[in-house]
Order: C-alpha cells, then structure tokens, then sequence
C-alpha cells in the first residue's frame, strides 16, 4: 500500500481554505483520505485572510461552549460583497452550507438566508464645481449564481449588450419630459428589434465578427448618438435630471465602446490578453470614447472598485490593465444572477466560518499561531526541504484550538481576539493586549518547529499573499523565474471604518431603495468606497439597548497611500501610527460627507459636514463632537498579507500558474497569481486555491473551475507539471 502524501498549506485565507475544499471535495476527489493528509497554518487565531471578521465581547466557557456575551459588534477588514461572477465562491458557500453538521439549536443557514441581493450601485460625477450623485442598476438577471445553470457567453454579445442599452433608453424615457418628443420610441423600437434578432439567432462564427454585427453596431451607435443630443442639449448639469442624463450617456458608452472593441480587436479569438500591455482608458479611447465618458464614474467604477491606483495615491488616475477592465465588464454582463449579493452576518461569519467548518468535517487539520517564517528553497534538489514557523501561542492542554464562539442567536462566529482561556499563555497575551496578526507585534515566540519534506510534509501549497514573500520565503522568490511580479504588481495598503449610527441612513441621505438593493458606491474624497450595511445591525446584539441601539451602520473602505519602505518589524508602533493615519482619513470624510450624505450636515455650525451629534454612543457616555468618533471601529490595513496586489498594465505575462513555482514539490496560491481572472478579489482568491488543488492532485479539471479560460481561446496548459 502506497504511504499518504502529506500537504500542508501555508495560509488559512479564502485562497488556503479553497485549496483545503477542493482537496477534500468528495465530487472532484472521492478517494483523498486514501491519498492524502492536509493540514493548514495560520498566523494568529482566526483563518479568513482579508475576509476575516471579529466579534467585540467577552468569551466564557458555558456547558462546554466558548460563549460570547456583549454587543457582537463585526468588525470587518473592508467592504465585501460577492459579484454575480464570483460563480467559484458562491458554489463552494452552496456546498458547504449543504454539508455542513449543525451544533444543537443552530439556525440552518442558506444561501436565501444568508446572502442579500442588490443591483444597485451609487455614481459620483463632478461637474459645473459640485459632485452629482446618480443611480445605476447594474446587469443582472434572474439565473442562479452557484448552480449549474447556463450564463451567456460571447455569442450573445451584442443581444446582451443590447438589452442593456435598451433599459437605460427605457430610464430616459423616465427621467427626461422632453425625450418622447424627440425620438426615443424609435430608439427603443430599434433596439427591441435587435435584441429579438440576436436572440433567434446563434450563429457562433459570427459571435466576434465585426462584419457579421455591422447593422447591430450601428444602431448602437445611433442609440448612443441620440444620448449625446440629449445630453448636448442641457448646456450645463443643473439639476438631478441632467445629471442622470449624462451619466446614462456614458454607461451607454461604455457598453457601446466595450462591444466595438472587443469585436474590433477580436477578443474572444486572438484571447483577452492581447490587450493587458494597455491602459483601459486608453483602449476605451482607441476605439471611440469620448473622453469626457473616460473619466466619468460609470468608466472608472472597475478600476476604482479594484483599488487600481498607483501606490494607493487615489489623486492619481488609476493604472488598470485593458484586459482586467475588460474580463470584469464582461463577466458582470454575462454572468448569473443579480449584480451583487451581500452578507447579512459579516465575511468571516456568513462565509469564511462555513469553508472553515466543513473543511475540519472533512478531516482538515489547522495549526494555528503558526507564523511561518521560512519556507524554504533547496537549490541543489529543487523542491521545498523544509518550512520553519513561530509557535506563537500553545494551548492548554495541548489540544488543537478551537477559534469560534456562540453567539446568543445561536450561530458561530470569530472573535475579535483571541480565547485567552484556552492558551498557556492566555493572561500575559490579555494584560499586554498583544495583537499576535500583526507584523510588528512585539510578541517573542513561546517555540519554533521545523517541518522536513519526507517526514513532515510531501507537497506544499503556498497560498500566501504576493507582499509576504520576500519575507517568509527569500530563497524561492530569488530563483523563480515569477520573481519580476514581487516588484511588477507589488502591493497596496488599505483601510476600513465602520461607522454606527442613532439615525437611519435614509435620515442621513441615502436615497430609499426598493426590495433588497442597497446603497453602495464611490466617494467624492477617500477612502471612496462607501455602503449602506445597516441590515447587518440585526446580527449584533443590540437588543439590551432597547430603542437607544444604533439605526444605521455605514461601511467605509479605500486604499491608503504610503511612501516605501515601510519600517522594519522591530518599529512596534507602526501599527498604531497607521491606524492614527486611518482614523484622520476617515474623519477628513465626515467632513465632507454631504457630498454622500446630504442629510448628515445638520449641525449649522459645520453644514457641510456629518453631524457628530449622528454617531452612535453608549447612552450612558456624555460624549460630544468628533470624540464621539471614538466608539467607532477602524483599522489601516498594512501587514504583508492584508496588503491588495493590483493589476497594472503589462503585468498579466508576471503572473505564474499554480503549477509554476519553481520548486517541485510546491504549487502556488492567492490572488497575485495567474487565475483567468488576475484581479485582487475574494473569487480570485478562491480560483487560485482550486488550480493549487489541481496542480497537486489532478483535479478539479480546469474546465470545473468557471471562468478560468474566458476569453482565452486555445490556452494550452498541457504541460503543466503536477508537483509529486
């Protein structure tokens, strides 16, 4: 009998835990027990990498259970949200919310339950010396996201693109008293005609064929004509009707420009990729953009969104690659489902908890406190011959850890810190109030362990962040041949606020939205993402407040610039100086939040500002103005693995595979690397574990993991090696 190959997985983030899934998954590989033993490290004491979410209270053992008590309050690492073409993430949280074992009294979650669907996102323009804010719906339909159900493809292009056109022709109609008078019946007649056209037909040979879709170019062209005169008409945008005018103009110009290029440039023949070397605004503006539509929010909403900005310096235009633009406009057009789905008890609790859950069932080991130091590159043999880590903290007994507590609805969830009761070293950690995932952490090591190939470990999968590497494994990065992306993509820190509130945020301005969608969108000033997540108050523990508990929650979320280097580890107060930098960045917006909130400004004494008298106190504090900011939670995002990798022009060729690391016995995960998808994001996150698990062990075939070749044509990964 052939002896089990032994994987560890250096990092429990979503592209770690998708790895562990895909391993253990028994659809793509029904005899891994038989095969393999996998175990994960993750620093600290929670997985969920950029994901990873913290409950505030207090942890008591009750009949056997870690039990928290207080408010429950999520702190979260940023603003997320899975898009409708996060097909890869969605399937995984189906499947486990499906398998997963239920403790005693827990709620049965599901995808209806836990998930809230939106489509709407939120526009800022500024023009004639004021920002606009205008609503887009973004394209959706009604197919489901994680089943198997058919989502179109570039065959349906133009009839897709169409449509879309034709609803925002259909809003005009409803926002313009003079655009029936001028034509729109036959726009709209026009392009109802197309569409229907396109839907009858499915010639695929002619799905990239500029020729073929002539007549289909061109009334768009006259569709987005007819927007200009409309627009050209107002002579400057005085009031909310021409301001949502112009920005249906652009999103018809967007949608129009994206369809004569990819056509023109043969995209989903000559593959995607032919266009990364580009800058997205300069493709959009080669094949006919105005340039007013280049920087208008509809255009710049991907790239923004991406954090796609040099440095993190958002008073810089962002530097996104055509070919990213590209994969994330279209997929949004072609994908399942609605535009967005929310989660309705934070990241770490409504996703990361389940991956991390059925992982264990299915016999997954995890070591936490485990700050991998090394992992290590041998020259002479060309594989991994060992990886060495800090043991940060031991358990009590000795045990494995248990890192989630009940909450009182019954659900599980992560802690905002450790359980101190459970580790040796629980007082000193408490009294010092040690942050054990931070980089800087003045904390010394209670161990160190070295895992040897052959005894401890056979393969490896590192599925660290780009940023880390240089540091945990030195030797690789120097004889990759990917080692040009650790200065071509590099990495950006961010920040994040969460923002509680005694009124609602309609009160505060948001505008009122119909059904499930809510207000999201880009900011006049950073951090610029912004979003109504008032729905999640519902998952805290507000309820002994009675009437006096928060109304309203805001998320706030944005890259934050910082000049290189960044200090060296032994700096310990490099954490708190950052967070001081998060926290000013955060109030500078409140005070000019009436570009976003335009209700908020009602102290008279400050109009254009958010009235501090809004934010959420205990009632028993006596606090007034900005130090009521205090009771709210933010935090700057600068470790090496909390750090956003972005996708600059010309660095998609910088990208390995999975199978491509360059040592053996080691394949690579985490979103810098080559997904199909090679955008920072949660589902790229979530592909690169399932190529990981593929380099490993065959499988899940790359036609199992969607979108992986989209745009693609004739990529051959043949020769790809599988390490062992």
């Amino acid at each position: 009998m052939t002896a089990k190959r032994k994987i560890v997985i250096v990092g429990g983030g979503p592209a770690g835990l998708s790895a562990a899934l895909a391993l253990t998954d028994p659809v793509f590989n029904p005899d891994w027990r038989d095969q393999y033993d996998v175990t994960v490290m993750q620093l600290g004491w929670r997985a969920g990498g950029k994901g990873a979410t913290g409950r505030r209270g207090e942890v008591t053992n009750q009949g056997g259970e870690w039990v928290l008590d207080g408010d429950a309050r999520i702190e979260e690492h940023g603003i997320h949200l899975f898009g409708n073409m996060y097909t890869n993430a969605l399937r995984a949280l189906d499947t486990c919310l499906q398998e997963i074992e239920l403790s005693p009294d827990e709620p049965v979650a599901t995808m209806d339950s836990d998930l809230v669907p939106s489509n709407y996102i939120q526009l800022a323009d500024f023009v004639d010396w004021r920002w606009w804010l205008t609503p887009e719906w973004l394209p959706h339909n009604d197919l489901s996201p994680w089943g198997d159900t058919y989502y179109p493809d570039p065959v349906t292009l133009v009839k897709e693109v169409g449509a879309l056109v034709k609803t925002l022709l259909d809003e005009i109609a409803g926002i313009d008293p003079d655009a029936h008078g001028h034509g729109i019946g036959d726009r709209l007649a026009a392009l109802g005609h197309l569409v229907g056209h396109h839907t009858r037909h499915d010639d695929a040979s002619g799905a990239a064929d500029a020729q073929h879709h002539h007549d289909a170019l061109a009334e768009l062209d006259t569709a987005l004509g007819w927007v200009r005169d409309r627009v050209s008409a107002v002579e400057s945008v005085t009031d909310e009707t021409a301001a949502r005018l112009r920005s249906v103009w652009c999103q018809v110009e967007l949608y129009t420009t994206v369809v004569k290029g990819v056509l023109a440039d043969e995209i989903f023949t000559k593959g995607i990729d032919t266009v990364d070397d580009e800058l997205f605004t300069d493709w959009c503006l080669r094949h006919g953009m105005s340039e007013a539509a280049s920087t208008s929010a509809p255009v710049q909403l991907p790239a923004q969104m991406c954090f796609q900005f040099p440095g993190g310096d958002t008073s810089q235009p962002p530097n996104f690659s055509a070919s990213g633009f590209l994969w994330f406009v279209l997929r949004q057009v072609f994908a399942c489902g609605q535009a967005s789905y929310w989660f309705t008890r934070g990241t770490g609790d409504t996703v990361i908890a389940p991956y991390y859950r059925v992982a264990r069932q299915r016999g997954v080991e995890f070591q936490y406190f485990r700050k991998v130091t090394d992992v290590h590159y041998d020259p002479a043999t060309g594989t991994i011959d060992r990886i060495e880590a800090d043991v940060q903290a031991t358990t009590i007994d000795g045990s494995p850890y248990q890192p989630l507590v009940r909450l009182p609805d019954r659900t599980w969830a992560w802690p905002d810190r450790p359980i101190y009761d459970q580790l040796a070293q629980g007082a000193e950690l408490r009294e010092r109030d040690i942050d054990l995932e931070s980089w800087w952490s003045p904390w010394e090591p209670v161990a160190t362990e070295t895992l040897t190939v052959g005894t401890d470990f056979d393969q490896a999968i590192l599925a660290a962040p780009l940023p880390c590497l240089p540091y945990i494994a030195a030797d690789l990065v120097e004889h990759a041949p990917w080692s040009a992306a650790v200065d071509g993509l590099g990495g950006l820190a961010t920040l994040a606020g969460q923002i509680w509130t005694n009124r609602t945020t309609t009160e505060l301005g948001f505008v009122p939205l119909e059904g499930t969608d809510r207000v999201c969108g880009g900011a006049a000033v950073p951090p610029l993402g912004y979003a109504d997540l008032t729905d999640v108050l519902a998952a805290e523990n507000w309820g002994p407040y009675g009437d006096d508990g928060p109304k309203g929650l805001v998320y706030l979320c944005g890259p934050m610039p910082h000049p290189e280097p960044w200090p060296p580890f032994t700096d310990h107060d490099t954490p708190e100086v950052a967070d001081e930098r998060a926290k000013a960045t955060i109030l500078q917006w409140l005070r000019s939040a009436t570009s976003v909130l335009p209700a908020s400004g009602t102290n008279p004494f400050t109009p254009a500002s958010f009235d501090p008298s809004a934010l959420w106190c205990p009632p028993d504090q006596e606090t007034v103005g900005e130090a009521r900011f205090d009771a709210q939670y933010w935090r700057a995002n600068i470790d090496p693995n909390e750090r956003y990798v972005p996708s600059p022009p010309g660095t998609a060729a910088l990208r390995p595979k999975a199978w491509e690391s360059g040592a053996a016995n080691l394949a690579l995960a985490s979103d810098w690397i080559f997904t199909g998808m090679n955008i920072g994001s949660f589902e790229g996150a979530v592909m690169s574990g399932m190529l990981a698990a593929h380099a490993v062990a065959g499988s899940p075939a790359l036609d199992q993991i969607a979108s992986y070749d989209f745009a693609r044509p004739g990529d051959d990964d043949s020769h790809r090696g599988v390490p062992g």
